[in-house]
């Protein structure tokens, strides 16, 4: 066996397992947070006090007005740097095929939503489909192209900040009324997925030169996250399911908080996964 296909072959597992997580962890929201009904109770009260509790506070207008462009945002910094990428390495393989991959992932969500995936009716005050969520679709598969195209070592400082720009966008598309927490994780997951698998066509095609320095916290912190995911799993089960028009305020409170857990744990996750098929065995 040659040194390169060496090399190659512990990727071939954390494109797998990576992909096949992130595919698991997707139906998985949908069966749980769309289909059951106590899943999309759970779902939609962490939508519901959001979206009246935040255009009542104070600072509504002025933060709103930022958090309604941060996936804009988002979507302009990832060009900025594709632009500056591909003008100073003048080459366009790797920009290409990450730009393709994120138009996937956007299409994808389109796809599923509107001609797929359907929401049942558990007169929750719900109507039609909104999972997954194009806005969070659109500015994690932005950030995840930024990452992707970014130099071999410079990658683990660009991904977590990337990343954090992504997870800000999710948790303002809850806080703004826009989507319900499982809309929000499902896009994560859909923009981490076509990238991991661009991830696998550029290792295959292009592999990465030079030494990518690997750290430990981003496996125990994947592993927490993913803890954490399904402990909201287990809490939206368990806890109590009123009427969905007399809940108590402290349940509010308490679902509200679920719902931004729920956002933050599905998007560590997600980059996680992502950051460990683009850097976990990428030495050469």
């Amino acid at each position: 066996m040659s040194r390169h296909s060496a090399t190659l072959k512990p990727r071939h597992v954390q494109w797998w397992s990576g992909g096949l997580l992130l595919l698991a962890l997707f139906i998985v929201e949908y069966v749980f947070f769309v289909q059951l009904r106590a899943g999309q109770w759970a779902d939609q009260v962490g939508f519901t006090v959001w979206s009246q509790w935040w255009p009542s506070t104070n600072s509504g207008n002025p933060v709103r007005r930022f958090l309604d462009f941060l996936p804009l945002i988002c979507g302009a910094i990832a060009t900025v740097f594709l632009l500056y990428r591909v003008i100073r390495d003048r080459r366009f393989l790797r920009a290409l095929i990450a730009v393709a991959a994120a138009g996937a992932a956007m299409a994808t969500t389109q796809i599923l939503k509107h001609l797929i995936l359907v929401r049942p009716d558990f007169n929750f005050g719900t109507s039609g489909n909104s999972f997954p969520s194009g806005h969070t679709t659109a500015a994690a598969a932005a950030m995840g192209l930024m990452y992707l195209i970014s130099p071999p070592k410079l990658r683990p400082v660009v991904q977590p900040i990337a990343w954090v720009f992504a997870t800000a966008a999710g948790v303002a598309t809850l806080v703004c009324g826009w989507h319900r927490p499982s809309d929000i994780a499902a896009g994560f997951m859909v923009a981490a997925f076509w990238m991991v698998l661009a991830s696998a066509v550029l290792q295959r095609i292009q592999p990465l030169s030079g030494e990518v320095s690997t750290t430990s916290w981003s496996r125990s912190l994947g592993i927490m996250s993913l803890a954490v995911w399904a402990l909201v799993l287990v809490l939206s089960y368990l806890l109590p399911h009123p009427h969905i028009q007399k809940v108590p305020q402290e349940l509010l409170v308490a679902y509200a908080v679920l719902g931004i857990v729920h956002v933050v744990a599905a998007s560590l996750v997600s980059g996680l996964v992502l950051r460990s098929a683009v850097i976990g065995p990428a030495r050469s």
